[in-house]
């Protein structure tokens, strides 16, 4: 008998819940791996995020028996305008995951769920890889319906890529690497300086005291500065490590955290999700110490290829340690040919708004660089 088409239905948070097996299992067979779009994440990021979304399961066919795709969307106001898949604030790519064989199956579903949204001229696919799985497929489907398809908002982030026999260290200036081995001694001086993994729960809280501490504490930005940020950091961590696939590394001097990396993991793939240090040993560059000891780790680890910085473009830190660059685009597919008129106007005002955010995200970033390492 043969398979019917692709099925598509709208979920809540608990309908995803309890479908959680299923979604676990596409994780698996996932076209990119995307922690940020498995359950781990984004049923807790939903939880926080509140009303205004809507969850899309993409599954093989009517009978609701193997999962090939999530997507959670943000309409576009008052119905008119392009659709986009939901990027988290506290997530390093956008909420979307499909199955690597049928990638292309559900891509073209979603779409068709769209085209009866009559005031719907489009999805923007924000910050994919551009010679990933999936823009591969988002050029396949656009392709073979005559699609329109636009790239916006071009970026590369900094990766640390494995498998090199000479190390990530080899790539580093010759004079920035003797500064830092300075510092790395100066700091050693003050104190008995440890670079270690610290498990679980104990992590999680060492992690959220410290980054308290630090300028996001003092702008009240801080996970632990808000109740639903907190919950969402300790069950999406809590749930990352029951599953091991949380790595929290800390900076210690005299069993004191000076910094800490939060680091999550998808099969040969790592995110560096977050830090945080003491900007009272800001002369030590402690963020950087930090970074160079998990690097060092981490290429020791089996089965790791790739480590995305989960940065934006031109960090003042990470883009001078990590060589390696992942390049970005945002994508933006007419949900029909008949509306392909109707996407570019959409498009303008779009493009307007996510340059304005991102000019303002990399202006803030080099004057943080300035004052913080």
């Amino acid at each position: 008998m043969s398979r019917g088409a692709p099925f598509v239905e709208t979920a809540t948070t608990d309908d995803l819940a309890r479908r959680e097996a299923d979604w676990q299992d596409l994780a698996t067979r996932a076209a990119e791996p995307n922690v940020f779009a498995e359950s781990a994440f984004l049923l807790s990021a939903l939880r926080l995020a509140g009303a205004g979304l809507t969850v899309l399961l993409v599954w093989r066919d009517a009978s609701r028996r193997g999962l090939i795709g999530v997507a959670a969307l943000r309409a576009p106001p008052l119905g008119q305008g392009l659709a986009r898949i939901w990027h988290s604030e506290q997530a390093g790519l956008a909420a979307v995951m499909f199955d690597a064989e049928l990638v292309v199956e559900a891509l073209a579903a979603v779409l068709a769920w769209l085209r009866v949204r009559p005031g719907v001229a489009g999805l923007i696919l924000p910050g994919v890889e551009w010679d990933g799985a999936l823009a591969r497929a988002i050029r396949a489907v656009a392709f073979r319906a005559a699609l329109r398809l636009e790239e916006a908002n071009p970026r590369r982030r900094a990766a640390l890529v494995l498998g090199s026999a000479a190390g990530f260290e080899a790539g580093l200036e010759k004079k920035r690497r003797k500064e830092w081995a300075r510092q790395g001694r100066r700091l050693a001086e003050r104190g008995r300086l440890q670079a270690r993994l610290v498990e679980g729960a104990e992590g999680i809280e060492r992690f959220l005291a410290l980054e308290a501490k630090g300028w996001k504490g003092a702008r009240g930005t801080a996970l632990g500065a808000d109740r639903g940020r907190r919950a969402f950091a300790r069950a999406m961590l809590g749930a990352f490590a029951e599953r091991g696939r949380l790595q929290i590394h800390e900076l210690a001097l005299d069993d004191s955290p000076i910094a800490i990396g939060v680091l999550l993991r998808a099969g040969a793939r790592a995110f560096y999700w977050k830090t945080a240090y003491d900007e009272g040993f800001g002369e030590y560059s402690p963020g950087v110490q930090l970074t160079l000891a998990l690097s060092r780790r981490l290429e020791r680890e089996p089965g790791l290829a790739l480590v995305d910085s989960c940065a934006l473009q031109d960090h003042p830190m990470i883009d001078r340690i990590w060589p390696g660059r992942i390049e970005l685009v945002d994508l933006v597919l007419a949900a029909g040919e008949e509306r392909a008129w109707r996407l570019g106007a959409w498009l303008a005002v779009d493009r307007t708004g996510s340059a304005l955010r991102e000019r303002v995200k990399r202006i803030a970033n080099r004057l943080r660089g300035r004052k913080h390492s």
